[in-house]
């Protein structure tokens, strides 16, 4: 009998429980419920704000790319320039040398010499 009265007990404190669970079941689990809702909308969100960041963080980096490419290929353009100046440079310093050259060979054909105008 003792046995059977433990069983019952133990029966009755369960009926208990779950009927005070009835009692305040539906606020509780609309509590939790709402609970629910705002931690999965939070995830949701911060989920969607990390992939915008993401995106915006790869758009940004993909024109930084760009930006290195482009700047890179002004570098070698700027540096051929260079290079062609200092030949042309060059060029102009050696054709400038020969015009020299020339007008000198020029102005002594041109002068008579002083040894043949004093006689």
């Amino acid at each position: 009998m003792a046995c059977h009265t433990k069983i019952a007990n133990k029966m009755k404190e369960d009926e208990l429980a779950i009927k005070g669970t009835h009692l305040l079941g539906p606020s509780v689990e609309s509590k939790f419920d709402e609970l629910k809702y705002e931690v999965i909308h939070k995830i949701d969100k911060e989920l969607t704000d990390s992939q915008n960041a993401r995106d915006y963080i790869s758009q940004k980096y993909d024109e930084l790319c760009s930006k290195i490419q482009y700047l890179t290929e002004l570098d070698a353009t700027v540096t051929g320039f260079r290079s062609d100046v200092k030949a042309i440079e060059k060029q102009i310093t050696e054709l400038s040398l020969r015009v020299d050259d020339i007008e000198k060979k020029t102005i002594c054909r041109e002068c008579p010499s002083l040894t043949s105008s004093m006689f």
